[in-house]
């Protein structure tokens, strides 16, 4: 069982609202999107999120725990299209909510900001290809972490942004 496995687990999905209606099955789609699907599989899957949990850019109540499976999601190994897919969802639904000016857009983007260290120790540790990726999400959450993670003066170990993967 994953850390998203057990985070999809703990949400009553009927609490909450897609564009199309209740959110009841959708933390079973979450649990396909965050699968290790192949990559043709990427579409279909990419459309059951789409709006439903986000269109343009407005968001709907499931993605507040939709944030915290992505999140968790990031955890567990995953294959680099699907991390790349999760990140992309991730981007999507910060990105909306913080074109709302209400309660809502401010819980998801507070509940983005506190999963900030995972995407600072993707961008950071992880692949070359997901650090842009990171990067986007981490200057809508927390652009001093973005900040950091660009600076060239930050004497963290390991690869620097900008270095290419061997």
């Amino acid at each position: 069982m994953s850390v998203a496995d057990v985070v999809i687990g703990a949400v009553d999905w009927s609490r909450y609202l897609l564009l199309d209606g209740p959110a009841t099955r959708f933390g079973q789609q979450l649990t396909e999107f965050i699968a290790d699907g192949r990559p043709s599989e990427r579409q279909r899957l990419w459309e059951m999120v789409e709006n439903h949990v986000f269109v343009q850019d407005d968001i709907v109540s499931a993605a507040e725990p939709t944030i915290s499976v992505l999140l968790a999601s990031l955890i567990d190994e995953r294959p680099e299209n699907v991390r790349v897919a999760i990140l992309d969802l991730l981007f999507h639904l910060v990105q909306a909510a913080s074109y709302r000016d209400d309660e809502f857009g401010t819980r998801c983007l507070e509940e983005a900001a506190a999963g900030g260290w995972l995407l600072v120790r993707e961008a950071v540790f992880g692949p070359a290809a997901f650090t842009e990726a990171c990067l986007e999400v981490l200057d809508i959450i927390s652009p001093e972490c973005a900040r950091f993670v660009r600076s060239d003066s930050r004497g963290m170990p390991g690869r620097r942004v900008g270095d290419q993967d061997s």
